[in-house]
């Protein structure tokens, strides 16, 4: 399967130029040389974006100021949101920050749940613990019913069918995850919102896209959602920050805000310029990334260059872990493992794995790897996995997430202690 997964891959001299441009690549201070393969729980930085953030944070000056740094941070901003909307492919609508991406998805569903007509909500019971507790905390509170396509316990899936079941004249909200956290599965949100909408024109989807993002093209004119939901720790960016793009329709609905701000305001406090200097840099970066792929000087063409570079390594990285190479066998060679709903087609999947070695509790699994200088995850009944577990039939499992900056040889390194742990 050699010739399958170094179809997409970097050549090696971009490999390690992509690489000298990270901090803690391949080693930090704590844990001494390792493999970083976890990409989902925080993906690694560009040391251009340590220094914007660094920088910026050094300047106090609040905007609405007459002053130089607060024109500065002005600047900034407005450059952080033309880079939000270059990212997310966005001509029209607006950009909404909050301190975190669950922050800005507790926002919006409160704002739809609050102001528009339905006795009912639908999300599945693969979505992430944000989207079903603001669901479930605002239906509650609204007085809706809580509507849940369930996965299938054998695929790891949920059917589309499922979805559009659960979905009426009546329901209000539909909020789904466009990748899974748990099995790597991306979901075809263009045709859900489609169908959907057959059923219910006017109504309002949020698409949590924090799991996608890193890893594939976002344009949210073609998927048509009113929300898209990103969380820049996972796209190279810092915490303490998450961020939406809604539509417009979405952005005038009656929200927390100030009461002599514009209706369609959702900053609250001061602007916290530097997290929107730092996504700026995360922006420069995917640029200079893209400019190997195209000669043009378009932000956004480049922007979709280099995450079209991003997913092809990245798949090429799956099917090194899934298929093997001319080195070492891949997962589905291994009957020791078990992984978690991988279907045939890699090219619907970010490089993220569920799995659980025979015979070896997943935390356990995990302190293997660690042994083996390879970060992993393993989720157990925590608040942030516990429901999506539940439906799954899943006590725990070990997590694999891969990034562009991980090489095939750390794959090679992974299933070489994968299949010694037999």
């Amino acid at each position: 399967m050699a010739n399958d997964y170094e179809k997409g891959l970097y050549p090696r001299k971009l490999m390690e130029e992509i690489r000298s441009r990270f901090v803690y690549v391949d080693w930090d201070p704590y844990s001494g040389k390792r493999i970083y393969l976890e990409a989902a729980s925080g993906a690694l930085r560009p040391k251009s974006v340590i220094e914007a953030m660094g920088k910026e944070t050094c300047l106090p000056d609040q905007q609405g100021r007459a002053n130089p740094g607060s024109n500065h941070s002005v600047e900034a901003t407005a450059q952080g949101i033309e880079d939000l909307m270059t990212f997310f492919g966005a001509k029209s609508g607006q950009t909404i920050p909050g301190w975190s991406s669950s922050h800005v998805i507790y926002r919006i569903t409160n704002a739809v749940l609050s102001a528009v007509p339905g006795t009912n909500v639908v999300t599945t019971g693969l979505d992430h613990a944000s989207v079903r507790s603001a669901v479930t905390l605002f239906a509650e509170k609204y007085g809706k019913e809580e509507r849940i396509a369930e996965p299938n316990r054998e695929t790891g899936s949920v059917s589309l069918d499922s979805i559009f079941e659960k979905i009426d004249k009546d329901t209000c909200f539909l909020a789904v995850i466009h990748t899974s956290n748990v099995t790597g599965e991306t979901f075809d949100v263009k045709t859900i919102i489609k169908e959907a909408r057959k059923i219910k024109p006017d109504l309002y989807i949020m698409v949590d896209g924090v799991q996608y993002s890193p890893s594939d093209l976002i344009d949210v004119e073609e998927i048509g959602a009113d929300a898209y939901v990103i969380a820049p720790y996972k796209n190279y960016g810092v915490k303490g920050c998450g961020y939406a793009h809604v539509s417009d329709r979405l952005a005038r609905l009656p929200h927390w805000k100030y009461i002599f701000k514009p209706e369609t305001s959702w900053d609250l406090g001061g602007v916290e310029h530097q997290s929107y200097a730092a996504w700026s840099a995360v922006v420069d970066y995917l640029c200079w990334l893209g400019g190997h792929f195209t000669d043009s000087a378009d932000r956004r063409a480049l922007v979709v260059a280099a995450m079209q570079s991003i997913k092809a390594h990245s798949t090429g990285l799956l099917s090194a872990l899934i298929n093997g190479t001319d080195k070492i066998n891949g997962f589905k060679d291994m009957k020791h493992v078990t992984v978690y709903g991988m279907g045939e087609d890699l090219s619907r999947r970010a490089c993220l794995v569920g799995f659980n070695l025979e015979g070896i509790e997943s935390a356990k699994g995990c302190g293997l790897y660690k042994d083996e200088q390879i970060r992993l995850h393993a989720p157990g009944q925590d608040p942030f996995f516990a429901a999506m577990l539940k439906q799954l039939g899943i006590q725990s499992f070990i997590r694999l997430s891969a990034c562009h900056y991980n090489t095939p040889a750390e794959i090679e390194l992974f299933l070489k202690a994968t299949a010694s742990f037999a």
